[in-house]
């Protein structure tokens, strides 16, 4: 083994291991921003695969770019969930130790190709306060009706409403108050009853208005059974089960236009080291009491370029694909990274004239004539 490749495996074991720790956030002892403020950003394109640079395929994703980002900044890392503005050009994201990261989302011919004007805030309580220690673990985030967004906490269990001065105003957020979420008072307890460090990792939200969250925690054991999930709105919160399966667990998912979720999925071996994956849930598999399991679309170890990816959002862009965004958790670990990657979902193109669906039941293309 190379000196490289054993530092590499080191730092992965060193890297799942602590993915597997409660999190300790060392910032609560440092002064906090009492509001927004600007962010330096450093960054590095990356290759999808270590080994290959010219791969561009990971089932059925087509790679359109990634970065390793930096800064110097002590607030930065601990990426656990954020969402991509409709047209693309800015995320939003939260951190597990409590802050938000804003940026504008630079492309070149379609490819991934920078982040410019960061920017960070505290994520504030309802008070107008910032969460602190164990309140301060944001684990998702998802826009609702283009003028908020919910987001789930860790550790103290609970969701929260925050509220933008206009619709998909993404900066005003970051000065905006938590609201406490009304519309599923049953969803409280059962939040509750999670362990400390097991909470709704992942959420979003659906077509019809509602949200589906879904936990960490296993209905039976840690490593297999079912996990305990939610579809909340319209005054309930009703339950329903997410099928765990070869050790994976949910870190995060994001809405299709069709309908369909995709869940992205996190595992760790000292035989692998980080591996990740999607999984694809149809929408109409999506009702109270039935057990999600969905298709899984594709999966990345090593030798592709990832870390521990914990955030993932959608958006359709003008040429009507699906386009992908991840980004992974760096722990504030020096020996992991700050990642955002962005893929194509290739999926074949409904017909759309009288011609080309005439073409399409006979299995030609334009280039086949």
């Amino acid at each position: 083994m190379t000196s490289s490749s054993f530092i590499r495996q080191f730092g992965l074991l060193v890297a799942g291991v602590l993915c597997s720790l409660p999190h300790l956030s060392l910032s609560d002892s440092l002064p906090a921003p009492t509001k927004a403020q600007g962010l330096p950003l450093e960054f590095t394109l990356i290759p999808l695969n270590h080994k290959n640079t010219s791969e561009n395929k990971a089932g059925e994703l087509t790679y359109l770019g990634g970065l390793q980002l930096s800064s110097n900044n002590y607030t930065f890392g601990g990426i656990s969930g954020f969402v991509v503005s409709p047209g693309g050009e800015k995320i939003l994201a939260v951190s597990d130790r409590g802050y938000w990261f804003l940026a504008d989302v630079e492309y070149e011919n379609g490819q991934l190709i920078g982040l410019q004007n960061g920017k960070t805030s505290p994520i504030a309580d309802e008070k107008g306060e910032k969460t602190l220690g164990r309140h301060s673990d944001a684990e998702a985030v998802t826009l609702v009706d283009s003028a908020g967004l919910v987001v789930s906490f860790e550790n103290d269990h609970r969701l929260r409403y925050y509220q933008a001065s206009s619709k998909l105003d993404f900066e005003s957020i970051l000065e905006s108050n938590a609201q406490v979420i009304s519309f599923a008072p049953d969803l409280s307890p059962a939040l509750q009853e999670l362990p400390r460090n097991l909470g709704v990792e992942a959420l979003t939200t659906m077509t019809d208005g509602r949200l589906l969250a879904i936990s960490e925690a296993a209905l039976e054991s840690r490593n297999n059974g079912m996990a305990k999930a939610w579809i909340v709105g319209r005054g309930s919160a009703l339950p329903l089960s997410y099928e765990l399966t070869d050790l994976y667990r949910p870190t995060d998912m994001a809405t299709l236009p069709n309908g369909d979720i995709l869940v992205l999925e996190r595992h760790f071996s000292l035989a692998k080291g980080m591996a990740s994956r999607l999984r694809r849930i149809k929408s109409t598999d999506i009702q109270e009491g039935t057990v999600l399991r969905g298709e899984v679309i594709a999966c990345m170890e090593f030798p592709y370029n990832i870390d521990n990816m914990e955030a993932l959002a959608v958006r359709r862009n003008e040429a009507g694909e699906t386009i992908i965004y991840m980004m992974s958790d760096n722990n504030y670990n020096p020996l992991q990274r700050n990642l955002l990657m962005m893929f194509r979902l290739d999926e074949p193109q409904e017909p759309k004239t009288p011609e080309q669906q005439i073409a399409h039941s006979m299995g030609l293309t334009a280039g086949s004539r």
